[in-house]
């Protein structure tokens, strides 16, 4: 199995498929590389790059203090290894809070990002720093029965929308099992008081956006996120409620990316 070792000495766990441009994809709070198995189609065109950071998945657990640059590190330790350039980063969630420390870390080494339902101004999650109630409220909610207060969170993402058997499945690369309870509530918490803000205006790669249609009524949302493109009848799990329109968007910013780099 293919691992880079991070600054830290943390093994960072990754798989590679498909030849090509290549695409980093970094899924969600908590969530293991298995996320993306319903975009393997795109491995036609482009060299898909799919990392566990640190504490997730098959991902080392030796880290002493989990933070935004030091996950954007485990991106750098595999494009490192790979001796990657000109790549592109597919972040879903925190995913993409990760990808921007990534280019901004990086520099000329990405070409672009592309942000899933991220990079959300004025939310809890990705968007404002949460002051010291906010994030002992939010915090309060992992108390207790963690176990089944966050993997039905992650039912509840779904919804009613997909089979069953999609569900739990969704819940055995995410939830409570596949990982360590403290680490997920640091992985959660890191969140609470981070705003992309600080960095933002000093990445310089593009910056593509796809949103859940329910984000059309965000107005603060789409203030900053002009372009955004959007998929209807889908919860935070876009890529996994409809993969066809999922990767369909996906490939033509890529494309876009592509054509802007040869310009």
């Amino acid at each position: 199995m293919p691992y880079a070792k991070s600054f830290d000495g943390t093994e960072i766990y990754y798989e590679i498929e498909g030849d090509g441009e290549s695409l980093i994809m970094l899924p969600s709070c908590g969530v293991t590389l298995d996320y993306w198995k319903f975009q393997n189609p795109l491995a036609t065109k482009y060299k898909l790059v799919k990392i566990d950071v640190a504490g997730i998945g098959k991902s080392g657990r030796t880290r002493k203090e989990y933070t935004y640059p030091s996950l954007a590190k485990d991106v750098k330790a595999v494009i490192d290894k790979e001796k990657l350039d000109n790549v592109v980063i597919l972040g879903h969630g925190q995913g993409g809070a990760i990808a921007l420390e990534t280019a901004y870390l990086l520099k000329d080494k990405i070409r672009g990002i592309i942000s899933v339902d991220s990079l959300l101004p004025g939310t809890v999650y990705y968007g404002v720093k949460a002051n010291d109630d906010e994030i002992a409220e939010v915090m309060d909610l992992y108390k207790g029965n963690y176990q089944e207060y966050y993997d039905n969170l992650l039912r509840n993402m779904l919804g009613d929308r997909v089979e069953p058997e999609l569900k739990e499945w969704f819940v055995s690369i995410a939830g409570y099992e596949i990982n360590d309870p403290d680490i997920l509530r640091e992985i959660v918490r890191i969140m609470l008081p981070h705003d992309y803000h600080d960095i933002i205006d000093q990445v310089s790669c593009p910056i593509k956006y796809l949103l859940q249609g329910g984000y059309r009524e965000h107005k603060e949302v789409l203030k900053e996120q002009k372009d955004a493109r959007f998929i209807d009848n889908v919860g935070h799990p876009s890529n996994i409620e409809n993969p066809e329109a999922f990767n369909q968007i996906i490939d033509e910013f890529m494309q876009e990316l592509l054509d802007l780099e040869s310009q």
